[in-house]
């Protein structure tokens, strides 16, 4: 299956904001310095590929809710548990970031018993049961970031198995990143094939 790609729709400003922040970095990572220009141009290039991975995502909950549900699926688990607190760095994910937000209508939610983050939920899915932790947190004024942890697993795993290094699109941002060898960076088809399981 492919996303319809409508080049003439205008992206979701608003949950692109929430997530990308509008932040301004004019300095690649080979520490070439950006013009006006080049920013205003890779801000455009950025927000036309979280427009397709928005669709991609709305796409995929689509398909793993037609016959069980998004937790049964070991590929939406690897993306939404992506969390620097897990590897000693800081980084947010977007893709991360998206997935949850978007995935949201497919839980309840209620209070936690955790206080680990600046905010914690527990999240319970309304079609099987399994359960997972929400939480969100800032580390600094340029990196905040959500997480959901699955905690009690009530369906059994359908989907395709999880590939290593992790294959992104949108990528990460922040002050300190993971190694090559857990997150890598990938075209959108390729991303599209691995989370539609093609």
């Amino acid at each position: 299956m492919s996303v319809a790609r409508n080049t003439k729709r205008q992206p979701s400003m608003g949950l692109f904001d929430k997530i990308f922040k509008s932040i301004k970095i004019n300095q690649t990572e080979s520490g070439k310095y950006l013009t006006e220009a080049e920013i205003e141009e890779r801000n455009k290039e950025l927000m036309v590929k979280f427009d397709q991975v928005k669709n991609l995502f709305s796409l995929s909950l689509d398909i793993y809710n037609l016959e069980y549900c998004q937790c049964a699926y070991p590929r939406f688990q690897q993306i939404i548990g992506i969390d620097c607190s897990n590897t000693a760095n800081s980084f947010k994910c977007y893709e991360t970031d998206l997935l949850i937000s978007m995935s949201k209508v497919y839980f309840d939610t209620t209070g936690s018993d955790l206080t680990d983050e600046v905010k914690n939920e527990k999240w319970i899915c309304k079609k099987c049961g399994s359960t997972y932790e929400y939480g969100w947190s800032d580390f600094s004024i340029y990196v905040e970031r959500q997480k959901l942890k699955l905690i009690n697993l009530m369906v059994q795993l359908k989907g395709k198995p999880l590939v290593i290094p992790i294959p992104l699109c949108l990528g990460l941002a922040g002050h300190s990143y993971p190694s090559r060898s857990e997150i890598t960076r990938v075209d959108f088809v390729e991303f599209e094939s691995y989370m539609t399981e093609k």
